[in-house]
């Protein structure tokens, strides 16, 4: 694809993934059981430096889609440094409070005790979904399974990626989360704009593009992506 060009914000948010080892090629098992030729760890954002790049992305994004959020649900366990931490970036760049919640695996039985974290959820008070990837949708309902019988308004998803897969149906996952529970998801990047930022060309004359000082999508790789995508991506009508 010639004429294609990332914007600045997907730029930066790229170089940290590939720079930091959160995005990975080879063969991984993802949660939704699908083994993929690329894989999202954002548990590589790991040092303070690079999760306040990663957050001001996420920040710029919220800010640019909506405006008026005040208080982000991150779900355990990797949402929840996105959360916190672009709940800081967001406060910085706006002067004004921005709270954050996120959730435990188990209920807690001591203590202050309870499901959640953090600011405690209103009804009356909307939040914002924090998450890093979306595959399949299964984290989200997940965590809609959690806020649902609490009445919790939701203005919308933000994720770092998303993979542009199947949900449980014929439809893309995240426009199958969006006409499910009636919020909109929003992504940094999508896994076209990885591999045509990466990828130069057709399928069968295209070659990698270097990036950061080497060339991350080989012609094997590049098979095997299409072969996977062809799988689990939209199923044509």
């Amino acid at each position: 694809m010639p004429n294609f060009q990332l914007s600045g914000l997907q730029s930066r948010f790229l170089d940290l993934l590939l720079s930091s080892g959160a995005l990975k090629f080879g063969n991984f098992k993802t949660k939704s059981g699908r083994t993929s030729p690329y894989f999202f760890n954002t548990g590589a954002f790991d040092h303070g430096e690079i999760l306040h790049d990663v957050a001001a992305c996420y920040a710029e994004l919220i800010i640019s889609k909506y405006p008026m959020a005040n208080h982000l649900y991150g779900p355990a366990y990797k949402g929840i440094t996105l959360a916190a931490a672009t709940a800081v970036e967001l406060n910085q760049r706006t002067k004004s409070e921005v709270s954050f919640t996120f959730n435990r695996k188990e209920a807690k039985d001591h203590g202050e005790g309870g499901m959640f974290v953090g600011r405690p959820l209103d009804s009356s008070r909307s939040i914002l979904i924090i998450e890093d990837v979306m595959t399949g949708g299964t984290s989200i309902r997940e965590t809609m399974n959690l806020l649902l019988p609490r009445k919790i308004p939701v203005l919308g998803v933000v994720i770092g990626v998303d993979r542009q897969e199947r949900g449980t149906g014929d439809q893309l996952a995240s426009l199958e989360v969006a006409s499910q529970y009636g919020f909109p998801v929003s992504a940094i990047l999508t896994i076209d704009d990885i591999v045509n930022a990466l990828w130069s060309g057709g399928d069968s004359d295209g070659q990698g593009i270097n990036r950061l000082g080497r060339i991350w999508i080989d012609a094997d790789t590049k098979s095997r992506i299409n072969e996977y995508r062809n799988e689990w991506g939209l199923v044509k009508a």
